[in-house]
């Protein structure tokens, strides 16, 4: 019998990380963030990281683990979980890996031979996909955004430019960091960036959500 885990699938703002909260704390589990932009470090108000706060003594793994200067590889990601969870696994912990890059997620379920084909995954999986009412979603999305401008979104990102100034890294590629810089370096003004932040992410979102109807044609569970 293979080992269980549970992974928790959905679009930006959907409520994974409350969940996973949820669901760690009724069945002994810690929760592994599948994120591309939580694994780094300095980077919290505009990746939306989860407080102290939220996690409600659970334990949470693969959050701010490099500099925004350092690679980091789906396949570092990949290796790292795989770690994570044989352990977890051992010390009778259920893993739950909860996130919403896609790449990250299909690399356990498909059981990537990186850079080779894929395997049959080596656990069994339960997966939740959050699917939520478009408009709301929408209005959640555009009302985050606002609050995260309000929480020091700006002195975030001017801090970790001026830091790390090369506008190449992949870190600062993401939402809500490309945005302010083009802001910081006067080509858009600040409202335009909350504008662009907030119809970046409700397309990000859009296109989550797409890749989440793909797995439910694959006899995903969703709730």
């Amino acid at each position: 019998m293979k080992p269980k885990i549970i992974i928790i699938l959905g679009p930006t703002a959907s409520g994974k990380s409350n969940l996973a909260v949820k669901l760690a704390k009724q069945f002994n589990g810690e929760i592994i963030s599948a994120d591309s932009r939580q694994i780094y470090q300095e980077m919290n108000i505009g990746s939306n990281k989860i407080t102290k706060k939220e996690m409600h003594g659970v334990k949470h793994h693969l959050l701010d683990i490099v500099k925004p200067n350092q690679p980091y590889t789906l396949y570092n990601w990949q290796q790292d979980t795989l770690k994570i969870i044989d352990k977890l696994i051992k010390d009778n912990k259920l893993p739950i890996i909860a996130g919403g890059t896609g790449l990250y997620i299909s690399s356990i379920l498909e059981n990537y031979q990186i850079p080779q084909r894929r395997r049959e995954c080596p656990y069994e999986a339960l997966v939740f996909g959050i699917n939520p009412d478009r408009d709301k979603l929408y209005d959640r999305i555009n009302k985050r955004v606002e609050q995260m401008a309000k929480q020091g979104l700006i002195e975030e990102v001017t801090k970790i430019y001026k830091k790390y100034p090369n506008k190449k890294l992949v870190s600062l590629s993401g939402i809500g960091y490309k945005e302010i810089i083009s802001y910081l370096n006067k080509k858009i003004t600040l409202e335009q960036a909350i504008e662009q932040i907030q119809q970046n992410t409700r397309n990000y979102a859009k296109r989550q959500m797409t890749w989440l109807r793909r797995m439910e044609k694959r006899k995903v569970s969703c709730i």
